[in-house]
């Protein structure tokens, strides 16, 4: 069994030596490492060159982009080039715990297993692990909005269709959800969202409820982070009502991408339901149409899909 890694560079040479080490001192021995460098203007890819070249490391590439990709475009460019039979995702500013890979593979070889994301610590700048406030009902540092119980659970496909659970920096994929990906992706969502997303459809997305890397948070990093690192779920109720309609039409690429796939009648079936119940939303929530989406309530059209508290922040966002 062959792994792969890959890794996106674009101006990380401050923490890139501390991520590199944390690669090649893992306990189990990466086959491949393709690092992409896209178009950095700090010193990233000289410094790389001279790691890989002091190391002695003859099964690490390092490719350098003609033209700046931007981070989606560069990874899929990375999982053209790998041919592992499990490839682990990289970022380039945090630090592995040296026993993720060996964990992950021997998780992954359970067959049905075709995407796994770790847990995950918060590190800040100076390379210090802190933790964050947490809300309850949630997990994996608030990402994953469900309670988990296990140390491996399954991730299914409603749940995916709503939010994503995981970084692509804590997630491994096999080869097959890779090779889809390639074939189906627009570049319109994150890549480690479809490659859940993927993965799900087939019942093989997983979550392992143990922390393997410290991902950093710093100044170029924090979007989307800043409430759930601050452990402040007042300012986060208040973002999700503020940016409710754009949230939602988010959902609805989601769904849009996923039909796009091959589905099961079932999952097809929920697929076009919660699409219409996603559009409906919208449509009320920016006609500021209050009476309607209560009538909406009423008769049933939340239940299966939102909560009581989802048809609050739909009616507050009407009103506000």
């Amino acid at each position: 069994m062959k792994v792969s890694l890959v890794m996106a560079v674009y101006n990380g040479e401050k923490y890139l030596i501390e991520q590199l080490d944390s690669i090649r001192k893992q306990t189990y021995l990466i086959d491949e490492v393709i690092l992409i460098d896209d178009v950095s203007t700090d010193n990233s890819y000289e410094l790389i060159h001279q790691y890989i070249d002091g190391y002695k490391l003859i099964n690490w590439k390092l490719i350098k982009n003609e033209n700046n990709l931007g981070y989606r475009k560069n990874f899929k460019k990375g999982l053209e080039i790998v041919d592992g039979d499990i490839i682990f995702l990289s970022d380039q500013d945090d630090r592995w715990h040296l026993n993720k890979i060996e964990v992950m593979v021997e998780k992954m070889s359970q067959s049905n297993i075709l995407s796994l994301a770790s847990s995950f610590n918060f590190m800040d700048q100076d390379g210090n692990c802190f933790e964050v406030n947490k809300i309850k009902g949630r997990s994996n540092n608030n990402l994953l909005f469900k309670e988990v119980t296990e140390e491996l659970t399954e991730i299914d496909l409603k749940s995916l269709l709503e939010m994503n659970f995981s970084q692509g920096c804590c997630m491994a994929i096999k080869k097959e959800v890779k090779d889809e990906y390639l074939k189906v992706t627009q570049g319109k969502l994150p890549h480690d969202w479809e490659l859940n997303i993927i993965s799900a459809i087939q019942n093989g997305c997983y979550y392992l409820d143990i922390p393997l890397i410290d991902y950093r948070i710093h100044n170029n990093n924090t979007i989307g982070m800043d409430n759930i690192v601050d452990g402040n779920i007042i300012n986060e109720k208040k973002q999700r009502v503020n940016e409710r309609i754009e949230q939602t039409k988010a959902q609805i690429e989601n769904v849009n991408f996923t039909l796009g796939l091959e589905l099961n009648r079932e999952q097809k079936k929920y697929c076009l339901k919660y699409k219409d119940y996603l559009t409906q939303r919208v449509l009320m929530m920016k006609e500021k149409k209050a009476c309607s989406l209560i009538l909406y309530f009423l008769k049933g059209k939340y239940k299966g899909f939102g909560r009581v508290k989802t048809f609050l922040g739909d009616l507050v966002n009407i009103i506000k």
